[in-house]
Order: structure tokens, then C-alpha cells, then sequence
């Protein structure tokens, strides 16, 4: 077993492929621009830097570069008899960077077990705040606790935690005080006296009282008071109520805020908690409780010095523009000193010339702090991504790189975003404005998509992501961190829900399985899988197509419409390609990624005129291997195109069985339901069904996606065995073969992995049967003419047996090698004979896949002598008139002839 290092080491040199020089790892190469110039040090690397600073500037900590190494402490570090603290030994010195000399008896290791589900158990570094009362902070993969990250065990409101002692805390000259313990502990190794209060809202009332009374014994000045909470919305809410408070308590009382969104753990271990940073962290937080923004001004003004005669600065939601008039302020010097020289220091006779002669003025009623850069690669497009606060409100929303660059253009876009913000700062106050907060912005990647990004291997949703089995929260910027990728999705829709909370239990398996055995396990399984489609494209370069056909009232919707739910999407069944427009449906197919795509009677044929189908099954073969099925130009003065590759799966779901080509038919699996056995008790289960929540119903998808590793495990292990087993059958299409071993596949992966023990065996061996049928039967459609194709040919030979050798319906001789007919003329010789026809449009189509008489040519001019459709002379041994010789040009359909005579001189 490794140790942790070890592992560390590992992979940092398989991620960056670093080269060992003396006591440093250097010329890896950076994740961000690429080159080999990424360093960190070898015997105990934490920061990993990009060397080139002003072009790149990446760094990130070690922790963050290898998280699943920092998440199971006990199994790499077991409790032993000598030392039971082990786990929590590692998680402080490894995780948080403590030293663990100064720490000794402070902490325990225990144990927690979830009350709501007690399989989740995981050892906890705990530290007790009084009699009884403890806070612990789980170790092993919390994030199986959702975001319950610690424990808190007993009445814990205005207590408060710290390792220095009583007296250690009177005789300090500042007291910090942080929100967490490990941030307390960061502080104190970092020679500053801290508490805890273990939460922004808890005032430690209880030992503030404790070090006020022993100071008065002490006969000292009570220290000074920090308040250091944690730089987020909550921190800074409370950080000025308690900072009122404790001033109105008779404490000095100041605040600090760490920089960005790091805690003071993290600043300790990024090596950032030197004197000089706790200045300017002890700067921020007088920025934070400043009242007036005068004073705010003059705070950024004497901390950076004079090289500020001009600047913007935020103050309680607003912006301000801070400038100081020199000519002014020398004046103001000067008779400061002249009327009050004995009275004022050298400093003091500064501050006053400051305040007389600057002046801050709002340039705009609301904040503006933009977030992010983000790009659209394949357009070219780009926004920045702000976060707009007013005292009354806030948005977070995008601006384009115009609007940025005017006041007449900038200003309308605030005041379209945010109800009652106006930027009332001129053009040169602007672009200050964009040039200081727009440097070195940090860019997020972003997907044009909902669902699974291959490029990520993460699934992208609209307020949760799944990667590696853990479900990660859209964070406060509305953006997905997915291991060291930092990722969002540009589209809008659709909107596909999970549940993080609750543990999946199938209950209504028994129920569905009801309303159409062996059918519904077929169809789940099969919708299931489309789930993992890009990643069985992967192992199998494909995904089969799903035909669910069936006669009106027979429950195709109702099954449709769970399954959705069981998606996260409610209320919707698909969408008729018939009635929306070409780019809507190329839009439909482009905007999910492993989700299935619906469509509605979607193969339709019978649309007269200009209502015809605009959507042909043939369009989507190279949809089956996960290809681009489109392509359209880009607004460039070039030649690019955008051709965006299928993610997802597809289903047809109409009355009649689609109708295509041997190509489509082969990747498609195809079932039918009708209305025999139904019952009121069946309404009655698919009521149950129907009536299921969408939050009970998401935790289906959301417990899938979590065990993606293990179902495609199984899927890969199964589906080998199942298609040698398929072939052994005389399943001998190797597509046909392929296609619906892969559902057989994924019914195993969801019945070991999903349903467990809540599944029958007999009801999996009765589904894979009937997939065996379903491919023989699939096999034999294949090999046989469409039902409408072998009507017309069986009325075109009855016809044409009963026509005279000058009358026939075939334009070309009996030993030609082809036969040319005129669908108008058989149809109305058909009309004549009390022949019953399908419709001639779909005939037009059908007739292409014709193998009794395979298909060659169509609206092909022939020569002909033939009139087939002359009443009276068609019929043998009517009248007595020598039949018509005149040659005319008929437009044929040409196809082979099977039934060829073979005459001397006649074409083959």
C-alpha cells in the first residue's frame, strides 16, 4: 500500500510529466497554456506553478490537483492499538496542512452513521466546546452525506472554540475570530490568537463574557476583537452585525477578510498568512465596515499610498468614483499647518487635507463584478458574465464585448438587466472601470448542450452535474467544477431535474412491470442505455434506434411520458417532426446528450402537397454511430462549417410501424402494444404512475448517472457474451446481432446495479427471450417486402396475366431483362379491375424497397407501343379492331424482372 505521498508523487508525473532537477519537479507541461514550464517541489510538493507568470500565471494546490486521494482517510490509514487517531492524524497533517505538535489532546477520532440511511458511515475529527457539546467534521467521502460536511453534538448557540488558553487570550493584543475550527487553527500556527465561533450567525457571547471578566481580574485592557469570518454573502451579513455588537459592548472591534473565496485554511496552505498579507487582509475587512464611502476612499487611498490620485471602489452595493485634487490638497496642507500647527501631527494634518479636498462620487446605483469570460468555440462567440447587486436586488447576467466598450451601450444593457441600475460614470471612468476588472479574468468552458460532455466526461444540467459517480451543485457563479475542469452549458433547455437528496428506491418497479411485462423491462432498459450512449458508442461505435408502435389508446403515451419523468422532465412525450420546421428539428437532435429523443408519428407519409413529411428515417443512419446528421455554415469569412456529432439515442412512437430502408430497419428494435388485456386495474396502476412525483420519479436517472462506472462495467462484460450467444442461435446479422444484445446488456447492468433484489429473475429471462424473437422476427422483415409492396405486386401480376400481348401494364418485352410500368396506368387499369391499392404517394416511396422486383430507375422515358389503359381494346377478345401501333414516351419506374423469358435474341 502506498503511502500518501507516494501516491501524490505518482500522479503529478502522470498528470504533467514532470522531470526531476535536485529538490524540484520542473518543466511539466501547464494544463492551461501548455507549455513546459509547470514546477512544484518533489519531496513535498504543494503548490503546483506555471513559470511563466505575466503570459499563464496557473497555480493550484495539491490538494485540489489529486481531491480522490483526500477523501478516504481510514481506508489508507487504519485505527491501530497504538495509534487510534490515525485517520484524523492524516486528515489534519495531510489535508489541512496543520502541525499536529501543537494540536495534541485537542482531538478525537469517532464515528458517524447516518441516521437515514446507516450503510453511510465515516470517521470524524472531533473537538469538543464544552460539557458534553461536540463539533466533528467527517473524513471519509462526505460528499455521500450531501452537503452535510460535520456534526454538531449538543446546545452549541454563543460558544465558541480556540486552543489558547484563558490567559493566553487576555494578555493577546488581538483576538481573530473565524467561523471554523480548522480556520482558527490556520491562524493560531500562523502566530496569531484566534477563535471559533463555528458559525457566521453565532455571536461567542460565552467566552467573550469569560475573557472581559478576567480581564478586569487581570486589571488589563480587553484585546481587540477581529472579526475574520469567511469572505462569502453570509460572512460579510454577520461580520458587520457582530462587529456593532461588540462595539456597543464596550470591545475595540475591527474585522478582516481573507482574499477571494479561500478560507483561512487554505491562505496557510497556499503560503499566504505572512505579516505582510495579514495587513492587507486586515485592509479588506475596514473596507467591509466602513460607514460612509468617504471613508472607504480614504481607507484604499492611504493603504496603496499616493500612487492613486483616481480610482472606483464599491460601498454597500453601489459604485464610486474616489479623486483628489492635488492643487487643492496643497493648498489645504499648507493652511492646515499654518492655523493649527501645534495642535496636529504631521499625519493628522494629511487626513484632514484628504477629506477637504477629495471627493467620491457614484458613477453607478448598483455593483458590478464580473464573474467569468466565456466562449462559445465552435461560433466564435463570447460574453462576460457579471454579478449586478443593488441595495434592492440582483441579477447575475451576460454582457457582449460591444457593450462593454461604450457608455451609450453600456449603460442601456444595466438598465435592461436590473430594474432601477443606471451607470452614470462618463467613457474614461468606464473603460478604468472594464480595463481593472476585466484583466486576467478567469474563462470557463463552456458546452452548447444539456447532458453528458465526452470532451469533460461530466453530465452538464441545469442546476446539477454528475461526474465520476458524484453529483456536483451549480456553485454561487452558476458554474460546474468537475475535478480541475471549470464548466457550464450555454443552452436554456430543456430543463432535465435530479434529486441530490434522495436515496432511490424503486417501488413503482412492480407496477410498471405490470402494464406491459417483459415490453416495459425492454423499453426501460433500452431508455436506460441511452443514458450512457456516448459512452457505449465508445466500446460499440453505436446505438440502436427504438421503434415503439401501436394502435391509438393502447398506453404509448402514458409509458412515455413516466420514462420521461423518470429523466427529470415532466409533462412531455416528443415532439412531430411533421409540424415543426427543418431547423427545429436539427435544433430538437442537437440539444441533449445521452437522453433519448422522442418523435411523434415522425415517419409520416401520407401529407398531401406541401404538408408531405419533412423527415425521412434514411437521414438518420449516421446518427446510429454517433455522427454529424447535419451541417450548416458558419458567419465567418471563411469556409467553416458547424457539423455537431449525435449524442443522444432516438425513438419513433406512432400508430403504424415506420417505413425505410433495409439500412434503418437493421438498427432499429422494434415492439408493438395494443389494447388486448386491458382493464380497469390497469388504469388504475397507470394512474399510480402517472400520478408519481418528479422529484420521487428523477432519482431513477440521478442513481444511474452516480453508478455510471459499475452499469457500463456490466454492460461491457455482458454484452460479448450475449452477442456470441445471439450468433450461436442463428442470429446471424451481425447488426441485428449487435443491436439487441445491447439491450439484453443493459437489462443485466440495471438489474444488478439499479433494481437489485426488487427484480425477478424469471421476468429478465422472459425479456431477453423475447429480444431473441424480436431479432428473428427483425431478420425476417428484412428478408421480406413490405406488406404494402407485396399487395401491389400481386395485383399488377393478376393485371397483367388477363392483358393481351399488345395491351400490357409492362412498357418493355417479355425477354427484356427489366420491366417499365407507369404507376398512373396501373392504378387506373387497377381502379378498372375492383383492385384495391394502397395509396399511390406511399407507394412511391415503399416501391423503392421492393426485392420480389428490385427497384432500378425511376421517371425513366421508354418508347412504347403498349396502351394498357384503353378501355376497349385492353381486354382480351374484345371487339374486332387491330390494336393501336403508334409509339408514344412514357415516364417508367423501372425495375428487375424475375420472371424473364428467355427467347433467342432477347436482352439479359
Amino acid at each position: 500500500m502506498y503511502h500518501l505521498q507516494q501516491r501524490i508523487d505518482d500522479r503529478l508525473n502522470q498528470l504533467f510529466h514532470f522531470k526531476r532537477k535536485g529538490e524540484w519537479y520542473r518543466e511539466g507541461i501547464c494544463p492551461n497554456c501548455k507549455e513546459k514550464e509547470l514546477y512544484t517541489h518533489a519531496i513535498n510538493p504543494r503548490m503546483v506553478k506555471c513559470g511563466r507568470i505575466n503570459k499563464c500565471g496557473y497555480e493550484e494546490h495539491v490538494k485540489e490537483i489529486c481531491e480522490e486521494l483526500f477523501k478516504d482517510w481510514s481506508e489508507y490509514h487504519p485505527q491501530t492499538r497504538e495509534n487510534p487517531h490515525a485517520a484524523a492524524d492524516a486528515y489534519l497533517k495531510e489535508a489541512r496542512g496543520f502541525d499536529l505538535s501543537k494540536l495534541k489532546g485537542l482531538y478525537t477520532q469517532e464515528l458517524y452513521r447516518n441516521p437515514k440511511n446507516p450503510s453511510h458511515v465515516t470517521a470524524t475529527v472531533r473537538f469538543k466546546l464544552a460539557e458534553g457539546i461536540f463539533w466533528e467534521r467527517f473524513i471519509d467521502r462526505p460528499e455521500r452525506f450531501g452537503r452535510m460536511k460535520a456534526n454538531f453534538i449538543g446546545k452549541w448557540t454563543g460558544l465558541a472554540w480556540t486552543l489558547h488558553k484563558l490567559d493566553e487570550l487576555c494578555l493577546a493584543g488581538s483576538i481573530w475570530i473565524t467561523e471554523g475550527i480548522f480556520n482558527s487553527i490556520a491562524l493560531s500556527q500562523s502566530e496569531i490568537f484566534s477563535i471559533s465561533n463555528m458559525n457566521s450567525g453565532n455571536y461567542p457571547a460565552v467566552l467573550l463574557e469569560q475573557i472581559k471578566q478576567h480581564c478586569h481580574e487581570l486589571n488589563k485592557d480587553k484585546p481587540r476583537l477581529v472579526w475574520a469570518l469567511d469572505n462569502d454573502t453570509a460572512g460579510k451579513k454577520y461580520l458587520s452585525k457582530h462587529h456593532k455588537r461588540a462595539m456597543d459592548e464596550g470591545w475595540i472591534s475591527t474585522a478582516a477578510l481573507p482574499a477571494g473565496k479561500l478560507d483561512w485554511n487554505d491562505l496557510l496552505q497556499h503560503d499566504k498568512l505572512t505579516k505582510k498579507d495579514q495587513e492587507k487582509y486586515l485592509h479588506y475587512g475596514k473596507l467591509e465596515i466602513a460607514e460612509t464611502p468617504e471613508e472607504t476612499g480614504l481607507l484604499i487611498y492611504n493603504f496603496y499610498g499616493s500612487s492613486l490620485s483616481q480610482f472606483f471602489f464599491n460601498h454597500r452595493f453601489r459604485t464610486y468614483w474616489w479623486e483628489l485634487d492635488y492643487e487643492k490638497y496643497n493648498k489645504a496642507v499648507q493652511y492646515v499647518e499654518e492655523s493649527q500647527s501645534s495642535m496636529l501631527t504631521e499625519e493628522e494634518v494629511r487626513i484632514q487635507a484628504l477629506k477637504t479636498c477629495s471627493s467620491a462620487k457614484e458613477i453607478c446605483n448598483a455593483q458590478l463584478e464580473p464573474l467569468y469570460f466565456q466562449r462559445n468555440e465552435i461560433t466564435d462567440e463570447s460574453w462576460y458574465y457579471f454579478h449586478i447587486q443593488s441595495p434592492w436586488s440582483a441579477v447575475k447576467t451576460t454582457f457582449t464585448a460591444e457593450q462593454l466598450s461604450s457608455r451609450s451601450k453600456f449603460k442601456p444593457r444595466v438598465m435592461a438587466v436590473l430594474s432601477g441600475a443606471i451607470w452614470t460614470g462618463n467613457d474614461s471612468q468606464l473603460e478604468t472601470f472594464i480595463k481593472r476588472k476585466t484583466e486576467r479574468l478567469r474563462e470557463v468552458k463552456t458546452i452548447d448542450f444539456i447532458g453528458y460532455s465526452k470532451e469533460y466526461q461530466a453530465y452538464i444540467f441545469d442546476q446539477y452535474a454528475v461526474h465520476k459517480g458524484q453529483i456536483i451543485h451549480k456553485n454561487e457563479h452558476d458554474f460546474f467544477k468537475a475535478g480541475n475542469k471549470e464548466i457550464k452549458t450555454l443552452a436554456a433547455s430543456p430543463i432535465i431535474s435530479l434529486n441530490a437528496k434522495q436515496e432511490f428506491k424503486p417501488v413503482w418497479w412492480k407496477d410498471f412491470y405490470s402494464l406491459q411485462g417483459e415490453k416495459g423491462l425492454i423499453l426501460l432498459a433500452w431508455w436506460t442505455g441511452t443514458y450512457f450512449a456516448e459512452q457505449i458508442r465508445a466500446i460499440n461505435s453505436s446505438y440502436p434506434f427504438f421503434e415503439f408502435v401501436g394502435q391509438a389508446g393502447s398506453g404509448k403515451s402514458t409509458i412515455i411520458e413516466f420514462l420521461w419523468k423518470l429523466s427529470g422532465r415532466e409533462a412531455y412525450e416528443g415532439f412531430d417532426p411533421n409540424k415543426s420546421t427543418n431547423v427545429a428539428i436539427y435544433r430538437n437532435f442537437a440539444q441533449t446528450s445521452n437522453m433519448p429523443i422522442v418523435l411523434i408519428e415522425g415517419d409520416r407519409n401520407d401529407q398531401p402537397g406541401s404538408l408531405k413529411s419533412k423527415f425521412s428515417w434514411d437521414e438518420l443512419k449516421d446518427a446510429y454511430n454517433g455522427r454529424a446528421i447535419r451541417s450548416k455554415g458558419l458567419k465567418t469569412a471563411g469556409n467553416e462549417t458547424y457539423e455537431p456529432p449525435f449524442r443522444a439515442a432516438v425513438m419513433i412512437s406512432q400508430n403504424t410501424p415506420i417505413q425505410a430502408s433495409e439500412a434503418v430497419l437493421s438498427r432499429t428494435l422494434h415492439i408493438s402494444v395494443d389494447t388486448k388485456n386491458h382493464s380497469l386495474e390497469k388504469k388504475h396502476i397507470a394512474t399510480r404512475l402517472t400520478q408519481m412525483s418528479l422529484e420521487d420519479a428523477c432519482a431513477y436517472m440521478t442513481f444511474c448517472l452516480k453508478n455510471e462506472e459499475k452499469i457500463l462495467k456490466t454492460y461491457a462484460e455482458k454484452h460479448k457474451e450475449i452477442e456470441i450467444e445471439f450468433h450461436q442461435k442463428g442470429i446471424t446479422n451481425t447488426r441485428i446481432a449487435l443491436c439487441h444484445a445491447q439491450v439484453a446488456a443493459m437489462i443485466d447492468a440495471i438489474a444488478e446495479h439499479v433494481f437489485k433484489d426488487a427484480i425477478d429473475l424469471s421476468d429478465i429471462c422472459d425479456a431477453k427471450r423475447y429480444l431473441e424473437g424480436m431479432a428473428m422476427r427483425r431478420i425476417e422483415e428484412i428478408a421480406a417486402d413490405h406488406p404494402f409492396v407485396q399487395q401491389f405486386w400481386d395485383a399488377f401480376e393478376y393485371m397483367n396475366s388477363i392483358r393481351s400481348a399488345s395491351f400490357h401494364l409492362n412498357h418493355y418485352p417479355a425477354t427484356e431483362a427489366h420491366i417499365a410500368i407507369n404507376l398512373n396506368e396501373v392504378y387506373k387499369v387497377a381502379a378498372r379491375n375492383f383492385q384495391a391499392l394502397p395509396e399511390i404517394n406511399e407507394m412511391r416511396c415503399l416501391l423503392r424497397t421492393s426485392k420480389r422486383y428490385k427497384f432500378i430507375e425511376a421517371n425513366k422515358p421508354v418508347r412504347t407501343s403498349q396502351h394498357p389503359a384503353d378501355e376497349a381494346k385492353a381486354i382480351q377478345g374484345y371487339g374486332s379492331q387491330a390494336p393501336l401501333k403508334e409509339d408514344r414516351i412514357v415516364k417508367c419506374w423501372i425495375f428487375s424482372n424475375p420472371y424473364q423469358v428467355k427467347a433467342s435474341g432477347g436482352k439479359k
